[in-house]
């Protein structure tokens, strides 16, 4: 698996614990930030970016679950059910741990070094990620999640240290 699906994978499980069933109104992205590429974007372009796609990035409880038990499943897990038992647990704060820090929906600046893709397409391919486990269940398999998304070329295309592979396969698209 490469690492701009694992990424994917990463950001959508980020949004599910971070952002799953919290209410954050939704705003458009500015276009002089969705114009810009993720190389170029300061602290405060992150922030604004991730705060306006948070609602869109959000999952339900469902989707949520099965995605864990499909998840599971890939590990000898019952996906069926480790979903009926996430559903039944409450989510309950840990009083043990400090609140975590809260997470990027966009790659670390160091990833986006030399990245010439736009917030606008790096946007499109997140989202992508997300509707793919939005429609996952526990009859999924991992090559369903695996599957490449055509939205996501051209952030392998433009973006070298995000479409670096382990085994040299690329998001599906030609490499120029």
């Amino acid at each position: 698996m490469n690492r701009l699906i694992r990424f994917g994978a990463l950001s959508v499980f980020l949004s599910l614990v971070l952002w799953g069933g919290k209410d954050v109104a939704a705003a458009p992205i500015p276009a002089d930030v969705s114009s810009k590429h993720l190389k170029d974007l300061t602290t405060a372009d992150v922030e604004s970016t991730c705060q306006s796609l948070a609602p869109s990035l959000s999952l339900s409880k469902e989707d949520t679950c099965e995605f864990v038990g499909m998840l599971w499943s890939t590990v000898g897990g019952v996906c069926d059910v480790v979903k009926e038992k996430c559903m039944t647990e409450a989510q309950q704060p840990r009083v043990d741990e400090a609140p975590a820090p809260a997470a990027s929906c966009l790659p670390p600046a160091e990833a986006r070094t030399g990245c010439t893709a736009t917030v606008a397409e790096y946007q499109a391919c997140l989202l992508a990620h997300v509707t793919k486990v939005r429609a996952l269940t526990c009859a999924s398999t991992a090559n369903d999640l695996s599957a490449t998304l055509p939205e996501c070329d051209l952030i392998a295309q433009k973006c070298p240290d995000l479409a670096d592979t382990d085994e040299g396969e690329g998001q599906g698209a030609a490499q120029p």
